[in-house]
């Protein structure tokens, strides 16, 4: 039912050294601080030209052909910036307060799609895309109640694997990892039947089988995984993306979907065009470091 990208493309700076060392940093200094060795770090692995630097700026020039090579390269380090000041929030969302994450992530726009969507008594199958930070809005929802499940492929790094799985675990969400056993799509499936949020990335796929849609001004391909549990389960699909705003975060909603209401490529175009927003909107936290 679903399937995972063979290979994941990650940044320099995401590595078990740093993790491990961002969490216990996050625990004695300031967050002002934190922001200011991120920038430090960004600038060196952005300077470095690596594989992931050089995928992204590939992305930047095909996503707005319009731009100048100085503007893309511009953009790039910004990106670089906020991908490290995402790794600070994410060290920290473990050690501080409630409060203190109410006001990272007050509220959500629509809320009331979520309420929509959940009425249908099916769960909620959650997709978004490597914009924002897609770990706190895990969080959010797990604080306020919903049982949450973040779909994810193995990292390639079994420490980095065991990291996120065990922070999550902590904050009481639930990770199902799509490794080629069938047993992750009955995980799936269940997690609906209950009633709970099952969430995926869809913005990166490799297999051939997607489904085609236009985005960002090339047809590209989608994978099936969401609609075809819609399809069997009867759960709705429901965009949504946690943005850097200010000094905090905000949600974003969109309108849900279900396959009874549009068959995949329809659907699928849906999904594209709420992603496509997002990254216009917002295009220094487009953290796209996989090859076109």
């Amino acid at each position: 039912m679903l399937e995972g990208s063979p290979r994941t493309y990650r940044h320099s700076l995401a590595r078990p050294s740093v993790y491990r060392i961002g969490f216990s940093l996050a625990k004695w200094v300031p967050r002002p601080v934190l922001y200011v060795i991120a920038d430090l770090l960004a600038d060196v692995t952005h300077r470095a030209g690596a594989e992931p630097a050089r995928n992204l700026q590939a992305n930047l020039r095909s996503a707005f052909p319009r731009w100048t090579d100085r503007e893309v390269e511009e953009l790039s380090r910004r990106i670089f910036r906020n991908f490290a000041g995402n790794l600070v929030d994410y060290g920290r969302f473990h050690t501080i307060s409630d409060k203190a994450l109410d006001r990272l992530l007050p509220s959500i726009e629509h809320l009331h799609y979520l309420e929509k969507s959940f009425a249908k008594g099916k769960g909620v199958i959650l997709v978004t895309g490597h914009i924002g930070n897609w770990e706190l809005g895990a969080l959010f929802f797990g604080r306020h109640g919903y049982k949450f499940n973040v779909v994810t492929i193995p990292e390639g790094s079994e420490r980095i694997d065991s990291i996120r799985g065990t922070y999550r675990m902590r904050q009481n969400i639930r990770t199902i990892v799509v490794d080629g056993s069938p047993f992750a799509s009955l995980e799936i499936v269940a997690a609906l039947r209950r009633g709970e949020i099952v969430a995926m990335l869809v913005d990166r796929w490799e297999g051939s089988d997607g489904i085609p849609a236009k985005f960002l001004g090339e047809i590209r391909r989608f994978p099936r995984g969401p609609f075809v549990l819609s399809r069997a389960t009867g759960a709705p699909i429901l965009p949504a993306f946690i943005v850097r705003d200010g000094n905090g975060y905000r949600g974003v909603l969109d309108p849900p979907l279900s396959i009874d209401e549009a068959e995949d490529e329809p659907g699928a175009q849906r999904v594209s065009e709420s992603l496509e927003r997002m990254i216009r909107a917002n295009p220094d936290q487009w953290y796209n470091f996989a090859p076109r």
